[in-house]
């Protein structure tokens, strides 16, 4: 009957709406903190009791951090205690979270009691708009810390009275990493002949995309970049996006003026309307229109007609081969 009012006490007062409960002061035991990393999913780890908490810091650059992950293994008289723990987060904590503060004010915005299992993980969102889905084995919270502060704050604390005293002496070893977007980035840097600023669109996987300062955000994995220009040749290169990651990918533009590059053993002559070919191995502008290509090597010759087009780039190559055969 005792247990029964406990818990009717502890979920009258979880059905307290958060918004109505404003700021409040309390006092902890002590304050570990953690420091999450922006790019990778390294996992930060801390021993709490009861009335105890722990102060997540935010990286620096947020970009990838979708939320963060808490794994937290609950003692076993704590999971055989149900509802005797409770599990609180708290925004606009003051004064900034450290070891040597132990009185704070702040307002709570998710609170529950730990569940009656020896192992909990549950996702803690930093945006609105995320991809972190609730299931059978991951914790969802319903709500979304204001972390403009550079911090969040998750507080351990009793939720009933009547339990044994060994509860207030059990350890839950909580380990921290970040919960990243599956997404990267690509930074682009076009360079035209000359130097100048070329005017030009950017297409990946054939949409049209917006670069801000030459970055753009993708979905991890392989995509088909296309840089389009009126002035200029089109660049496609194939791409891969890495989770977090930052891929740097330099093109350089090139002059719409048809090329040509003629590769022959050295002893040969080579001619283009007539003009012989002084560098093998080299490329070369040449005019649009049609051309004469006359190759010569020892007694013979090879004539052949070449159509060249604007934009485009072209290859001679003369070959000589030594086919043996047996009957």
């Amino acid at each position: 009957m005792f247990k029964f009012f406990a818990k009717l006490l502890f979920f009258s007062f979880l059905l307290i709406p958060c918004s109505f409960c404003g700021a409040e002061t309390f006092r902890v035991r002590k304050v570990c903190s953690v420091s999450l990393p922006g790019d990778s999913a390294e996992e930060q780890n801390a021993v709490l009791g009861i009335n105890d908490s722990l102060a997540v810091f935010m990286p620096q650059d947020m970009t990838y951090l979708e939320g963060f992950e808490l794994k937290i293994k609950i003692p076993q008289i704590v999971a055989d205690w149900r509802d005797s723990v409770a599990f609180s987060v708290y925004d606009g904590i003051r004064p900034k979270p450290n070891a040597s503060t132990i009185d704070y004010s702040g307002t709570r915005i998710f609170v529950t009691p730990l569940p009656a299992k020896l192992n909990w993980i549950v996702h803690v969102p930093l945006k609105n708009k995320n991809s972190i889905k609730d299931n059978g084995y991951i914790a969802k919270i319903e709500a979304v810390p204001d972390v403009s502060s550079g911090y969040t704050f998750i507080r351990f604390q009793p939720a009933m009275k009547g339990v044994p005293d060994e509860t207030y002496d059990a350890k839950f070893n909580v380990a921290v990493k970040p919960v990243l977007m599956n997404k990267g980035t690509l930074k682009l840097e076009v360079f035209s002949p000359d130097g100048q600023n070329a005017s030009y669109e950017v297409f990946i996987d054939d949409a049209p995309v917006a670069l801000l300062n030459g970055k753009v955000l993708l979905d991890s994995g392989k995509h088909n970049l296309n840089v389009q220009s009126e002035e200029f040749r089109n660049e496609m290169r194939t791409v891969y996006i890495e989770q977090a990651k930052t891929s740097e990918i330099q093109i350089n533009l090139k002059s719409l003026a048809p090329t040509l590059i003629v590769t022959a053993p050295e002893n040969s002559d080579v001619f283009i309307d007539d003009e012989k070919v002084d560098s093998f191995g080299t490329e070369f502008v040449v005019s649009e229109g049609e051309h004469i290509v006359k190759c010569q090597l020892g007694g013979y010759e090879i004539v052949r007609s070449l159509s060249i087009e604007k934009g485009k780039s072209y290859s001679v190559n003369l070959a000589v081969d030594l086919e043996i055969s047996e009957e």
